[in-house]
């Protein structure tokens, strides 16, 4: 990837994910939602994709020398011809952007493959965010075997939307390799199964994670837990995975997990993007679908809300907690407020823990939900930190091309962060680390940062894919 910038901001894009939705097999049409991750800009009014066949990138040829090397060399109709799609971001800094009808650049050009497009930004931090195009249909010189799509991605900070502020060009993707999709079981506890279907030669060392799909539906974002990952699989040539039937306790049987699709998110070696697709959830929810379950610190005391959206045949529910090392043990029992257990109404419940004292450290509450008949689920698990307890820590850019940056959050404490392989072997260690680590000269492959919290004991794994 080729960053092409003024001396005053970048514009730098990573971590792309392809959902591949629909192969039209009869006019070799795809249907595909692109999402990527970009740095914060909020003087950005306007970004433009323009995407390409491999063969037709950038031609004529003779139209792209110099293209984006200043404020005023930006494509026009005449550049473009060969472009198989035109995407117009309007208000890109704003938290709801709209996809564009007209190429402010030049409003003559018509622009391809637009209706139906949707764009979806999500906030990962207070520097970078996660952006959408939904629906985006290209047609390709054949419905089969891996397709490389190239583009380029270009913002202006005008209101005429015309100077070109910043470029990103010959991005590129490869779809249509391997097509992934899953099944979900709706007995309890849940279970998926996954399967891969590949277009193409003999692949080695792939793998898929599972993520929960929280929403925005069907966009990978931090809220969507990863509760499955599986190890590396060969895939012959044109040939078919079907995984085992497998859970994902403890979300698979406890709300509002169980209700919610799944995310599989399959990854190939030297690829520079990752294939997604949705795992639909058509089970009907579970008896009592929990909306919202929040623990608190307030003054001496610990507060815990939830509430019902339906209950059926809900006796009510136990408070379980769970210091950083110890089990979970109930500590009071909430009965439902619902007229013989049954509701259609949302129900608010509140409860006090008067027990908690300061330097406990990290406290762990979960709620279980129990019938009438003394079947049970588990809410998720909520954490209650102390001062120093770690939040998320960012590893930017991943995917990476040789280096990359390990952020804490402020306030995290000394830490140690561990590289490693997927074999476990340690290969880089840096102890005492306070706030920012740079690692460089990574060879291609998948790695395993931890990073262990000296002052509370906390650990946290992220994966590292350099390509």
């Amino acid at each position: 990837m080729i960053d092409v910038q003024n001396a005053k901001s970048q514009c730098t894009i990573s971590d792309l994910k392809v959902r591949l939705i629909e192969v039209n097999t009869s006019n070799c049409e795809l249907t595909l939602d692109l999402s990527w991750t970009q740095e914060i800009n909020n003087g950005n009014k306007y970004a433009y994709l323009h995407l390409w066949t491999q063969s037709g990138y950038h031609t004529p040829a003779v139209n792209w020398v110099n293209m984006y090397s200043n404020p005023n060399a930006f494509p026009k109709a005449a550049d473009l011809v060969n472009a198989i799609a035109t995407i117009v971001i309007n208000n890109n800094s704003a938290d709801n952007p709209l996809v564009g009808s007209v190429y402010h650049p030049d409003p003559l050009y018509i622009l391809p493959q637009l209706t139906g497009l949707t764009a979806v930004k999500v906030h990962l931090n207070p520097t970078l965010e996660r952006m959408t195009i939904k629906n985006i249909k290209l047609t390709l010189p054949s419905c089969t075997g891996a397709q490389t799509i190239l583009f380029d991605a270009w913002a202006s900070q005008a209101a005429n939307g015309k100077n070109v502020h910043c470029a990103t060009q010959g991005a590129n993707l490869i779809i249509n390799e391997v097509k992934p999709g899953g099944l979900l079981s709706c007995l309890l506890p849940r279970q998926f199964q996954v399967i891969l279907q590949n277009t193409g030669p003999v692949l080695d060392n792939i793998w898929y994670d599972v993520h929960l799909d929280y929403p925005p539906i069907g966009i990978i974002n931090t809220d969507d837990t990863v509760v499955y990952t599986s190890g590396l699989i060969s895939l012959s040539a044109n040939g078919n995975y079907i995984s085992p039937v497998t859970d994902y306790l403890p979300y698979s049987n406890r709300i509002p997990s169980a209700n919610l699709p799944l995310i599989v998110e399959l990854t190939i070696p030297n690829r520079p993007n990752t294939t997604t697709a949705l795992i639909e959830n058509g089970c009907g929810p579970l008896p009592v679908n929990l909306v919202l379950f929040t623990a608190t610190a307030g003054k001496n005391k610990i507060m815990l809300r939830w509430q019902t959206s339906t209950e059926h045949n809900n006796r009510g529910f136990e408070i379980e907690r769970q210091y950083l090392d110890g089990d979970f043990k109930t500590i009071a029992f909430v009965p439902s407020k619902s007229i013989s257990g049954n509701s259609g109404q949302y129900l608010d419940y509140l409860y006090d823990d008067y027990e908690y004292l300061s330097g406990k450290g990290n406290l762990f509450y979960r709620i279980k939900q129990i019938d009438l008949d003394g079947n049970y689920t588990y809410s998720e698990t909520r954490l209650v930190r102390s001062e120093t307890a770690m939040s998320g820590v960012l590893v930017y850019p991943n995917p990476s091309t040789g280096s990359t940056r390990i952020i804490l959050p402020e306030g995290t404490g000394l830490v140690d962060i561990i590289l490693s392989d997927l074999s476990g072997k340690e290969i880089f260690r840096r102890n005492n680390v306070t706030d920012l680590l740079q690692l460089d000269k990574l060879v291609s492959g998948m790695y395993l940062i931890r990073v262990f919290v000296k002052t509370t004991g906390e650990v946290q794994v992220k994966k590292l894919i350099v390509l």
